[in-house]
């Protein structure tokens, strides 16, 4: 631990490629729950609605984190440590927009679905 903002930011960015992951997951599933809920012509409960809401809005966080933690690795820590490997934020970068274009599906689908089955 000769360096410890190197360390803390390979431990954020190993968080934020877990997040992308978790929050890619949770965007299709909610993505294939709206799609089945418009398909049965079952009203969506509201919790729902703001759940998947939530997860949309919370992608623009996830993505400006990434750019700002793109920014900070090649302002400070790229200068300090030639070894650390910023490709798990790059990738977190790239997938965030793929995963706010399902969660957006899933707002659609399961907004129908509420809409549809009324």
């Amino acid at each position: 631990m000769n360096n410890p903002p190197t360390s803390k930011f390979v431990n954020y960015q190993n968080l934020y490629f877990k997040a992308t992951w978790v929050i890619l997951v949770i965007s299709c599933a909610l993505a294939v729950i709206g799609y089945l809920m418009v398909q049965a012509m079952l009203s969506a409960p509201m919790i729902l609605v703001q759940f998947a809401t939530f997860v949309l809005y919370y992608h623009v966080f996830h993505f400006f984190y990434g750019i700002f933690s793109l920014i900070y690795y090649f302002a400070k820590v790229r200068k300090k440590i030639k070894s650390t490997k910023i490709y798990k934020t790059l990738i977190g970068i790239l997938i965030s927009p793929a995963s706010a274009f399902a969660a957006y599906i899933a707002v659609f689908l399961i907004a129908v679905s509420a809409c549809s089955a009324n």
